[in-house]
């Protein structure tokens, strides 16, 4: 270093003792930007001015350097030595002069780390040192910082413990001594800050914090303790976000929450009583749920604690529900009961949607919950005594509305009840109960069938349940819309063979529609007879391997009635047409007449007479409650009705569908295992080689769409397919399968 340069630095290094000992005013006014330049420049010109003598050290450029390095720390080091021994009687007045020092300092530290920038381009950079920013703050440590670590600390903590206590406090100076505490290195950090001050201060905010909760849980209730915490949670929050960085932040935090929420007075007040979160939920508390929520779901095991709670609340309140509706001596009102259930899965969820945030840990739960209250049952009054499952009755109240008056609510409702859908494990029973009753809608509708409404339910619960679970419902529609374009009677007019009356058939494709469609043999009245064997002839005609058979019992017909008092269009079956057209030609009718003149039983002929004796239209010769075979009936002459057209009630066994539901559900159980032996098979078919628990698993989720699968079953099935050798076990691991067929 040349010799002018040397002087640059020493009369620099006088300058800077002359700033360190300037006030803060003064400083504004004598450091300007000449003075500033004047000491880089001295810094820049003796890094960078070269000679032509070099010492052996000299050669690798950096002596210089190291020099001007050393001067860096020895100017800052100076300064600091004269606050060796800062001491005072109170450690208040002595955390004051600290803090001030430290203020003062970041200024020097700021302006000599200008006046050497450039070392930090080359030098530092080249020779691995550390920055000129950790070598001022290290001075620091090591001549002050160290020796006043725990008076900073100590009044550091009290001064939080006043803001927290509501006392006013100097936040600068608390944001000052953490700043200080906290920017050692990250070698020191640990020694200085963490173990110092950091540790210390959580413990004692976890104490103070458990001697308040315990406190206000034995004086407030659950709402008034639900907002202590709250207003305790949220002010710590804004105190830490005040002083501490992110990561001490989030550390402090995480113990205040712990404390607060998963303390045992907390979740006993706040989650385990009556009148804690469960009155809430049961009140549909929305502003009280939210604060619940908000407050609570930052930590894992509260959220827990939520979300189990909502599902237990959601199955209490079904089965309560559904008990309500438990018809053990009263007629079952299906609408309403479905109706309460499609209530309470809307009520949930808003709540989830509202309060709780679309929480996915809490949206499982309300899965949970809505699966096992829409997997529940209940009593059938009417017919065999019989739990019937939700499914049924969702299946039942479709229908109802499809066929009610409704108006603007059809969609709402239908909406409703097909979202239920998504919480229903066993739609296979609501699609074998959906098929049914859109025959009945199809073959006796109570008002003219909306086909757009009922496609686009059909469209909705295929989006639901899956393309294929809606083919027999769609086959359905399809072979009514085949029906209206046929023109039945155009064609039977083009053979001379025109009806008297109005005449249409559907023809119904076998395996599409329900089972208990059948073909009978009953003999229908010559009018009618002509007509349907001109229809058969015309169907048939130019065709091979078809064929056609009738269910009378499935018709229905319009007769126009005249009566004493008035005539009337009668509503009713085919069959209950037949009987009254005969007293066209007979006075009076008997069983036994029915069974010659139709070709039946007297089993099919019960209760064909009784709904047509039950709204008077015949009367018998006796006021007997049995139908003898041998019992005379006549034509109600005196017959009247309000109603121009008059719907005779249907026959028992078309009428309730809760009667048949034994059989349909019997069925659907024998419908359930080829449909898990397909599943099975085309599982191993494209696996090849698959474990036990594997395929059960997997089996039971592609079977999840339709019905729950029985893992007993699903293991039975697997037996089976053994046995007819579809697959077969491992020989060297019995629990792996092997797809052989």
């Amino acid at each position: 270093m040349l010799e002018e340069d040397k002087e640059a630095i020493r009369r620099m290094k006088a300058d800077f003792e002359a700033i360190a000992e300037l006030t803060e005013s003064e400083f504004k006014l004598n450091t300007g930007f000449a003075r500033r330049m004047n000491h880089y420049s001295a810094v820049y010109t003796a890094a960078t001015r070269t000679t032509n003598m070099r010492s052996f050290s000299d050669a690798f450029c950096y002596y210089v350097d190291e020099l001007l390095y050393t001067d860096f720390q020895e100017m800052l080091t100076r300064y600091l030595l004269k606050y060796r021994d800062l001491q005072d009687s109170s450690q208040m007045r002595l955390f004051v002069k600290i803090l001030k020092l430290w203020n003062h300092y970041k200024v020097l530290m700021k302006w000599n780390m200008r006046a050497f920038a450039y070392l930090s381009r080359f030098y530092i950079v080249n020779c691995s040192k550390p920055s000129l920013q950790q070598v001022a703050l290290n001075i620091f440590l090591e001549q002050i910082l160290k020796k006043n670590v725990h008076v900073i600390s100590r009044v550091t903590q009290d001064l939080l413990c006043l803001e927290r206590n509501g006392e006013s406090v100097n936040r600068d100076q608390i944001r000052g001594a953490i700043e200080l505490m906290s920017s050692v290195s990250v070698e020191k950090k640990d020694e200085i800050y963490t173990e110092q001050f950091l540790r210390p201060y959580m413990a004692l905010t976890k104490s103070h914090y458990e001697g308040l909760v315990t406190e206000w849980s034995n004086s407030f209730a659950p709402s008034e303790l639900l907002r202590q915490i709250e207003q305790a949670h949220n002010e710590e929050k804004a105190r830490c976000m005040c002083y501490f960085s992110p990561d001490d932040r989030k550390i402090i935090m995480t113990h205040v929450e712990e404390v607060l929420l998963e303390s045992p007075a907390t979740v006993e007040k706040l989650l385990k009583s009556d009148d804690g979160f469960v009155a809430a939920l049961r009140g549909r508390d929305e502003a009280l749920l939210e604060k619940y929520y908000n407050l609570l779901s930052c930590r894992t095991k509260c959220l827990a604690y939520l979300s189990n709670l909502m599902r237990d609340e959601i199955i209490a309140e079904g089965k309560e529900r559904l008990l309500q509706h438990d018809s053990q001596k009263k007629e079952m009102d299906f609408r309403s009961c479905v109706g309460d259930m499609l209530q309470l899965q809307d009520d949930f969820m808003q709540l989830l949607a509202r309060c709780f945030n679309s929480n996915a840990i809490m949206m499982k739960s309300m899965r949970e919950g809505l699966e096992k209250v829409f997997g529940g049952s209940v009593h059938a009054s009417r017919g065999p005594q019989r739990s019937v499952p939700f499914s049924e009755l969702l299946a039942y109240y479709v229908d109802a509305v499809l066929q009610g008056n409704e108006g603007s609510t059809v969609e709402e409702n239908l909406e409703k009840a097909v979202a239920a859908l998504a919480y229903v494990t066993d739609r296979d029973t609501f699609l074998a109960h959906s098929r049914e009753l859109l025959a009945q809608r199809i073959l006796f509708p109570r008002k003219k069938m909306d086909e757009a409404t009922e496609r686009s339910l059909i469209q909705r619960i295929s989006q639901r349940c899956g393309v294929s679970s809606t083919s027999y419902l769609e086959g359905m529609l399809h072979d009514v819309d085949i029906a209206e374009g046929f023109g039945v009677t155009e064609k039977l007019e083009a053979v001379g063979k025109a009806p008297s009356f109005a005449f249409s058939v559907l023809v119904l494709k076998k395996g599409i529609w329900p089972p208990r469609i059948q073909g009978e043999c009953f003999v229908p009245p010559r009018v009618i007879q002509e007509k349907l064997s001109a229809f058969q002839k015309i169907y048939l005609e130019g065709t091979t391997g078809r064929v056609l058979t009738w269910s009378y019992s499935n018709s229905s017909g319009d007769v126009s009635a005249v009566f004493k008092k008035g005539a009337k269009i009668l509503s009713m079956t085919g069959i209950q047409c037949w009987v009254v057209l005969a007293f066209n030609e007979l006075n009076e009718l008997s069983p036994n007449d029915m069974m010659s003149l139709f070709g039946m039983s007297l089993e099919d002929a019960k209760p064909v007479l009784l709904p047509l004796l039950k709204c008077s239209i015949l009367r018998g010769e006796s006021d007997a409650t049995t139908i003898q075979p041998q019992a005379k009936f006549f034509i109600n002459e005196d017959f009247s009705s309000k109603w121009k057209k008059v719907r005779v009630p249907m026959p028992t066994c078309r009428r309730d569908g809760l009667l048949h539901g034994e059989e349909i559900a019997k069925k659907i159980e024998e419908d359930r295992r080829p449909a898990i032996d397909a599943c099975l098979v085309r599982i191993m078919k494209s696996r090849r080689v698959l474990s036990h628990s594997s395929l059960v698993e997997e089996c039971h989720q592609k079977l999840s769409q339709l019905f729950s699968a029985d893992q007993k079953l699903i293991k039975q099935r697997i037996e089976e397919l053994i046995r007819k050798e579809y697959i077969e076990r491992d020989h060297k691991n019995p629990s792996v399968y092997q797809y052989t067929a």
